[in-house]
């Protein structure tokens, strides 16, 4: 049955890894699967995406599903291929071993009548290619915040991208149950790195609130489980206070106990309600709600509850939750303790968070570029469908993961698959038509088969032949095209090669369907050193690649150390005689040439000239003597790198009029160029890139003197107040630098890893060629052997 779109909630969690992403979205998969009747939960470990925090690792497995009678689903998130492929557990409270999140992982649960699909995204900046993918998926962005390890500067970054864009958030704080945790205190760093409109909706609340309906005894602890006279223990209830309904929620051993009747607040508590209440109510239709708020009267929590919705969906308001997920081993639903603040969470979820059709729609084209009428979360309006994840499962093949933003996904289906914008990382634009399969829903590590997919939801769609990540799906009848959401460019290169032959002839055929299921990930033959090259996000993204051709295709990739593509030239002038001389009766060969060679400016390249006279070379065979030299100076005069930025001038010579040929002339052109190098002196000149650094203002110190210590010259810097900045095409706000400079593309290998190092994550930079310029003699030395 189909779900309408007002009725769907699309909610991406992100946050820096070990926020706790994946244990809450685990962990809200039980309490919606809790709230029901009759619930039976096993144990739910992490859902089939376990990873330790090193790429490379083994895999776990493992699906949970429970139903209550209620028709609450709770569901592990792991649609296959994505989960099990590299999706990970964060790090929970109790201490337990870290993991690291690599993979989209999508899981859908039912609050309420209302289904909510749970994008769980990687936070390590190795793998931005998946959070981005759920940003695209998403409607609204939930930001989990470790209360411990605080707000670090990527994250500022990816809130000030989704303010870009438009995406409304939530703010949840995690680890609130350490005994350094400050939930105020959090707070207040949200508010001031974020901005205006952060503000809480719960207060996390000790024991002395006073409560007129909770009876004293609900807080007592129960005696011992042998049924015997163990003395009692007291465990101090923890409480949250709801700001919009007044209400005081108890969690206790004995579960959750929200009160009937609102309780007066003073102080602090006051405050914030009032500041809540008057960011709602300044979003709201209701011009006579803020007159009754200023005159005191008592508001409808059911009328704040919408008007809340509609501030969140504009924007201007971002609530933000206290969490706390009891560490320790997972238990059935009988004796299944939620986390303090998950209900209220997925209640949030229902009633905060904006619907598909009250979400804008990414900007449409036609497949040509020519506009087109814009399309609306209507099921019955024309198709327009994105792929936002791609896998491949050995057993059923490509799977995609696709949001549908209009009209209705169905079975058997013809659809246009238009993809465009990745050309130069292998993939070429492409307009194909292809048929849809069979339509799925994840729900644990299984698919569930659906009739339709309609407006506003998430579906996985099997065998589709050519398209990626990325792609379009319309109407044949009406095609239309998403332009692809931006992807920073890989900046890390990593060199392989083959470990076998028989890996070599599978090689291409994985690496084009890697390509196709990872827009960050570009592969390319270097011609001038002969390299493959794949160009990752970093380091434990490029791990992953390897691990994936091994496990998933078979083939095995060993690292090699990156060539850079260095030239040569000559120091000064000099001249050369090549001399092919061999007359031992019969026809010969002979020719002599005599050339002078000179250094040419920077970007010059090669040029010949001939200054011969009284014809000593003969007409017909000086195109046979630059024929030589040209090809000599490709392999290069001593390092055997090509030669640039040189100037040949050919003076003199002598042939003979039975054994001068057009092969004889080209061989002494060669030697002649080789010898006067040789007297000349031969420097190698190595690549120089132009890079723009955009870093906030309190790195540009640090980043300015990292540039130094890699030979570079900084060239210009700017101030980025109040203007776009970076190289990802998103807005970064105010504070930030873009510092410009040229630096050998030798120190600029590992200058992905560094620049994270260096500004602790908030940096982000682009590179371009910018010419050769001559490599230090001691360099040169290591290269070559050259002093």
């Amino acid at each position: 049955m189909t779900t309408a779109a007002h009725d769907v909630r699309n909610v991406v969690l992100v946050g820096h890894t070990g926020a706790g992403k994946t244990t809450l979205r685990q962990h809200l998969f039980q309490v919606a699967a809790s709230l029901g009747s009759h619930v039976d939960v096993t144990a739910d470990t992490a859902a089939g995406e376990g990873r330790p925090s090193s790429p490379g690792s083994n895999r776990a497995t493992g699906s949970n599903r429970a139903t209550g009678a209620n028709g609450a689903t709770g569901a592990n998130g792991a649609w296959p291929g994505v989960g099990a492929a590299g999706g990970g557990a964060g790090t929970a409270s109790g201490g337990e071993t870290a993991q690291r999140s690599v993979s989209l992982v999508l899981g859908s649960l039912r609050h309420r009548g209302v289904t909510v699909n749970l994008l769980d995204t990687p936070g390590y900046p190795d793998f931005v290619g998946e959070l981005r993918a759920g940003l695209r998926a998403a409607d609204a962005a939930l930001f989990v915040i470790n209360a411990i390890e605080g707000i670090d500067g990527s994250t500022r970054m990816l809130w000030d991208e989704c303010a870009a864009v438009g995406m409304p958030r939530a703010i949840a704080i995690t680890r609130l149950d350490h005994p350094r945790a400050d939930f105020d205190a959090m707070v207040m760093a949200c508010q001031e790195a974020f901005g205006a409109g952060v503000l809480p909706v719960y207060l996390l609340e000790g024991t002395n609130i006073p409560d007129p309906d909770y009876p004293a005894t609900a807080a007592t602890a129960r005696t011992d489980g042998a049924g015997g006279a163990g003395a009692a223990r007291r465990t101090p209830p923890r409480r949250l206070i709801g700001l919009v309904t007044g209400r005081l929620i108890d969690y206790t051993a004995d579960g959750r106990h929200e009160h009937e009747h609102p309780v007066e607040l003073t102080g602090a508590a006051a405050d914030a309600r009032g500041a809540l209440l008057e960011g709602v109510i300044a979003e709201s239709e209701d011009e006579a709600l803020l007159d009754r708020y200023v005159d005191g009267a008592e508001l409808d929590p059911k009328i704040l509850l919408d008007d809340l919705e509609t501030a969140v969906a504009r924007g201007s308001l971002y609530p933000v939750l206290p969490l706390m997920i009891p560490p320790g081993p997972e238990r059935g639903a009988h004796d299944f303790q939620p986390g303090l603040g998950t209900a209220e969470l997925l209640d949030l979820f229902t009633y905060a968070f904006p619907a598909p059709s009250e979400h804008p729609l990414p900007r449409l084209t036609r497949p040509d570029g020519s506009p087109c009428p814009p399309a609306h979360a209507d099921p019955s309006g024309p198709l327009v469908a994105e792929i936002v994840r791609t896998t491949t499962d050995p057993y059923i093949g490509r799977m995609s993961m696709v949001r549908v933003f209009s009209g209705t996904l169905r079975p058997d289906a013809s659809v246009h698959v238009s993809g465009h914008g990745r050309a130069a990382a292998g993939h070429p634009d492409h307009e194909d038509r292809e048929r849809i399969g069979a339509l799925s829903q994840p729900i644990g590590l299984s698919l569930h088969s659906v009739d339709e997919c309609a407006a506003g939801g998430l579906c996985v769609i099997t065998r589709l032949a050519t398209a990626e990540t990325g792609d379009t799906l319309s109407d044949p009848a009406d095609p239309r095209y998403l332009p692809a959401w931006t992807m920073p460019e890989p900046l890390l290169p990593m060199a392989v090669q083959a470990q076998a032959r028989s890996d070599e002839s599978k090689l291409s055929a994985a690496l084009g369907r890697l390509g196709a299921e990872d827009p960050t990930l570009t592969v390319r033959h270097d011609p001038d050193t002969g390299q493959l090259v794949l160009w990752c996000m970093g380091e434990a993204h490029g791990d992953l690649v390897l691990e994936h051709l091994h496990d998933r295709f078979g083939v095995t990739l060993e690292k090699v150390p990156l060539r850079l593509p260095l030239r040569e030239t000559v120091r000064a002038s000099a001249e050369g005689v090549g001399r092919l001389v061999k007359q031992s009766g019969g026809h010969g060969q002979y020719a002599i040439c005599r050339i002078v060679v000179e250094p040419l400016p920077a970007g010059s390249g090669i040029e010949f000239v001939d200054e011969v006279v009284g014809g000593a070379v003969p007409r017909q065979f000086v195109p046979s003597v630059e024929k030589g030299v040209r090809a000599q100076l490709e392999r290069g005069l001593v390092a055997g790198f090509p030669a640039v930025d040189l100037r040949v001038r050919l003076v003199d010579g002598k042939a003979h009029s039975v054994d001068s040929s057009d092969l004889a002339f080209q061989a002494a052109g060669g030697l002649a160029v080789r010898e006067a190098a040789n007297a000349a002196g031969v420097v190698l000149l190595e690549p120089v890139l132009e890079i723009d650094v955009d870093v906030p203002d309190e790195h540009v110190g640090a980043v300015m003197n990292d540039i130094a210590t890699r030979r570079g010259r900084v060239v210009g810097v700017t101030s980025q107040e109040g203007a776009g900045a970076g190289g990802e095409g998103l807005e970064r706000g105010s504070g930030r630098t873009m510092i410009h400079a040229e630096v050998p593309a030798l120190e600029m290998t590992r200058y992905a890893i560094d620049l994270r190092s260096v500004s602790h994550g908030t940096g982000v930079f682009t590179r371009r060629p910018h010419g050769y310029e001559r490599l230090p003699d001691q360099l040169a030395a290591k290269v070559t052997g050259l002093a």
